[in-house]
């Protein structure tokens, strides 16, 4: 692990004491989440120039790809305003230059002009059932770009019909070769119905799938 990596790790754990960032508690634990971040690392980036990050919380996936991928920028959305305070000291202290944390909810966001199908990819970990995600997500996405959530498990066919809702296509997953998070990939093939993402907590408490 690099010295930024590794200083991300431990800002991770000092600011775990007082603000619930992630579950982990030893500098391995975090160390074996950041790997399991880099997963995202084997897809594709040759046409990726901007990503959203959907309920960044500590920086994971967001954090470490940042670093890795400097000519790509990355707008971490986090609705909750102690985890953004974190991420934007996170920013200061790694120095990176192509973050910018929004406060704020996507269900609100992604009907923003500036947000709405801006971005090339969608990146997310456990910030959602894949169902309610789905909704979350792709209304950032342009068409010809992709939602990628790290998942530990989920079956893609039940999410076809929500996903040709929003403007998606067949979702499916992409599994590491070692261990670690599965992959759920959705491209986006077509402009996402002004209606959607419903109004904060509808998706969440009625998911298309």
């Amino acid at each position: 692990m690099n010295g930024s990596l590794r200083r991300y790790a431990e800002l991770l754990l000092d600011w775990n004491r007082t603000v619930n960032l992630t579950g982990a508690r030893t500098l391995a634990e975090v160390e074996a989440q950041i790997a399991d971040a880099d997963i995202l690392l084997g897809v594709s980036w040759e046409r990726t120039r901007t990503v959203v990050d959907i309920g960044s919380g500590g920086g994971l996936p967001a954090v470490p790809l940042a670093l890795a991928l400097p000519q790509v920028t990355f707008l971490l959305l986090e609705a909750n305003a102690r985890k953004c305070a974190f991420l934007e000291h996170l920013g200061g202290a790694l120095a990176l230059g192509n973050v910018t944390v929004i406060h704020g909810r996507a269900e609100e966001l992604a009907h923003r002009a500036e947000h709405r199908e801006h971005f090339d990819r969608a990146i997310s970990r456990a910030a959602a059932r894949p169902a309610v995600l789905l909704e979350l997500a792709l209304p950032f996405v342009k068409p010809g770009g992709e939602l990628i959530a790290q998942v530990t498990s989920a079956d893609p066919h039940p999410l076809q019909a929500a996903a040709t809702r929003l403007g998606g296509g067949a979702p499916h997953l992409v599994r590491p070769i070692e261990g670690g998070s599965s992959l759920l990939v959705v491209p986006k093939i077509a402009t996402t119905p002004a209606e959607f993402p419903r109004r904060v907590g509808v998706p969440n408490r009625r998911p298309l799938a």
